[in-house]
C-alpha cells in the first residue's frame, strides 16, 4: 500500500477510535448525572456540565475530519458508509451528552427533590441505557451488526420502566400537591432517559448501515 493510501486508512481508523472515545465520555456523563441526582450533589453535577464542552469539541473534531475526507478523498462503498455513519453517530452521541447535562442541571437548580432512591427505576433505566451503549461500542469494535441489533432490544425495558415511573410520579403529585414541582423535574429526567434509549437505537441503526449497507428501523 502506498503512503498516501496508508495515511487515508489511518485517518479512517482514527475516526472510529475518536467515535469510541466520544461514546465512552457520554457513557460516563450518563452515569455521573444519575449519581449526582441520587445524592443531590450539585458539585458533581457542575463537573458533568463543564465536561460537556469536551464532548462537543471532540464531536466537532470528528465531524470536521469526516468533511475533509469526503471533500479530498471522495470515498466510495464501505468507506463512504463508515464516514456517513460516524457523522450520524456523533450527532446522536452529542444529543445524549446534552440530555445527561439536562439531568445534571436538576440538582444544581433545585434545593430539594422527591428522593430518587424511592424511584429506583430511574437509575435502572440509566444502567440499561449504558449497557446498550457498551454493546453499541462493542459492535463497532467487532464490526458485528448482530450485536447492534441485540442491543436495541433492551430499549423495550426502558420504555416499560418509563411508563412505571411516569405513573408513579403522577400519583405522587395527586397524593401531595406540594411536590408537584419536584415530581415534574423527575418526569423530565424520566423523559430524558427514554430519549437516550432512542438515540442509542439510532446509533445501532447507523452501525448496521456502516457494516452491512442496509437501513433498518429498530426503534
Amino acid at each position: 500500500m502506498n503512503p498516501y493510501r496508508a495515511r487515508y486508512h489511518r485517518e479512517l481508523d482514527e475516526l472510529v477510535s475518536d467515535t469510541r472515545e466520544l461514546a465512552n465520555r457520554v457513557d460516563m456523563a450518563i452515569g455521573e448525572s444519575i449519581e449526582a441526582l441520587k445524592e443531590f450533589d450539585s458539585l458533581r453535577a457542575r463537573e458533568i456540565i463543564k465536561m460537556d464542552q469536551v464532548v462537543d469539541e471532540l464531536n466537532l473534531k470528528v465531524e470536521s475530519r469526516c468533511m475533509e475526507l469526503l471533500a479530498l478523498q471522495q470515498p466510495m462503498a464501505k468507506d463512504l458508509r463508515l464516514i456517513i455513519a460516524v457523522i450520524k453517530i456523533g450527532i446522536d452521541l452529542e444529543r445524549i451528552g446534552d440530555l445527561a447535562v439536562d439531568i445534571a442541571r436538576i440538582p444544581v437548580q433545585n434545593q430539594g427533590m422527591v428522593p430518587v432512591k424511592k424511584l429506583e427505576n430511574l437509575p435502572t433505566m440509566a444502567a440499561i441505557a449504558r449497557d446498550m451503549l457498551h454493546e453499541a461500542v462493542r459492535a463497532i469494535i467487532e464490526n458485528n451488526a448482530d450485536v447492534a441489533r441485540e442491543a436495541t432490544k433492551r430499549d423495550y425495558e426502558i420504555d416499560n420502566l418509563y411508563v412505571k415511573v411516569r405513573d408513579r410520579l403522577f400519583a405522587i403529585m395527586v397524593e401531595n400537591p406540594k411536590l408537584v414541582n419536584d415530581a415534574t423535574a423527575l418526569l423530565m429526567v424520566n423523559r430524558h432517559l427514554e430519549r437516550i434509549g432512542d438515540h442509542i437505537c439510532n446509533i445501532c441503526e447507523s452501525i448496521i448501515y456502516m457494516i452491512e449497507g442496509v437501513r433498518e428501523h429498530l426503534n
